[in-house]
């Protein structure tokens, strides 16, 4: 056992993130394996405020919490012109800076976190009620012209979540995105933001504590 009293902060832009967390942060449980504690805590200026002011929220979680996460959207955060690694490096500098060394990681999402709902999944059609059909999900969407032919996602994903959702009329809600993140296959994202957030989980809670073995 650690000596803090939470494996992991969490930092987040909204509440959309949040809950998209809560659901990632709820799987795989291995019998017998040690539950992961965790907070996380939506910033109230959203993408700005994790990229301007992570440093002076997460100095009181210093010695309460093993780990650290920030995580918000590039677009919308006021730093869309230096792109999201150099916006990733600047946050993560200033956490290691201030004690957080070894233990943190910022991960900033191209160009949002709609992003990692299209992994190709019927669950996912599913959720935005389109049955078990991702096929004619995204036939819809490439004829609306929000996914163009040879993409591997549509070029604005929060628009396209949206049309979905409206034509088959479900509302939107932070909830969805719990529970795609509670039904999607983590190995089917291929965003270059989440498989570094899907690595850093795992080297932070190896083997027996893993969260997506």
């Amino acid at each position: 056992m650690s000596g803090y009293a939470k494996d992991l902060f969490v930092l987040v832009a909204d509440s959309d993130m949040e809950q998209a967390f809560k659901g990632l942060l709820a799987r795989h449980r291995r019998p017998g394996s040690r539950q992961i504690g965790y907070d996380i805590e939506a910033h109230p200026q959203r993408d700005p405020g994790c990229r301007t002011h992570a440093v002076s929220l997460l100095r009181p979680r210093l010695k309460s919490h093993e780990y650290a996460l920030v995580v918000f959207d590039c677009q919308g955060s006021g730093g869309e012109s230096l792109g999201r690694e150099k916006l990733q490096q600047n946050v993560q500098k200033g956490l290691e800076r201030n004690g957080w060394q070894d233990r943190c990681k910022a991960i900033v999402i191209e160009p949002e976190l709609e992003n990692w709902v299209w992994a190709p999944s019927g669950k996912i059609a599913e959720v935005l009620g389109w049955g078990n059909d991702f096929g004619a999900l995204r036939q819809w969407l490439r004829a609306c012209g929000l996914w163009a032919d040879g993409d591997l996602k549509p070029s604005d994903p929060k628009r396209a979540m949206q049309e979905a959702l409206r034509r088959k009329r479900v509302k939107r809600s932070s909830a969805l995105f719990k529970k795609i993140a509670c039904i999607s296959q983590p190995e089917a994202c291929k965003d270059p933001a989440f498989v570094e957030l899907r690595e850093t989980l795992q080297a932070w809670f190896p083997p027996k504590n893993h969260l997506w073995d």
